[in-house]
């Protein structure tokens, strides 16, 4: 019996050492994304979208499913997931540049999930909107719904 504890408690540490590595993240994951703007209220989020005079577009990174359920007016659906936003030459950071020159202004909206919005943030900052042009609302859809005109 003694010896099935130690072969559970070697299963467990190897388990748990094999979870780290693979889904754990690292410095040099914080390193490769870039810095954006990020807001937490929804009623300042509207409002700068609102009095942007620049080129702009919203995004909303959701699935297509969700987009279709309820988007804000405005909104263009690019769904994005950590797999593909995870390389600066990932499928969703290819079409984002097809779709939008780097001098536009992009305003996410999404998830509530801070290392998605990080993600998507980050990622189109690093391929060249940089920081000024990438924004996003770090809280969900349903905060800003009500609010969106």
């Amino acid at each position: 019996m003694r010896k099935l504890g130690n072969y559970f408690v070697m299963l467990t540490v190897a388990i748990m050492a094999l979870f780290t590595t693979s889904c754990g993240g690292s410095d040099e994951d914080e390193v490769n994304l870039g810095t954006f703007i990020e807001y937490s209220n929804a009623q300042t989020f509207y409002e700068t979208y609102a009095a942007y005079t620049g080129e702009k577009a919203l995004i909303d990174y959701r699935s297509a499913d969700k987009f279709a359920a309820g988007h804000l007016n405005g909104a263009v659906n690019m769904p994005a997931t950590v797999f593909n936003t995870q390389a600066d030459d990932a499928q969703w950071c290819v079409d984002l540049k097809a779709a939008y020159p780097t001098s536009t202004c992009l305003f996410f909206y999404g998830t509530g999930s801070f290392e998605m919005n990080k993600t998507v943030a980050g990622r189109a900052s690093r391929i060249g909107y940089g920081k000024n042009n990438s924004r996003i609302y770090s809280k969900s859809y349903d905060d800003l719904k009500s609010i969106w005109k």
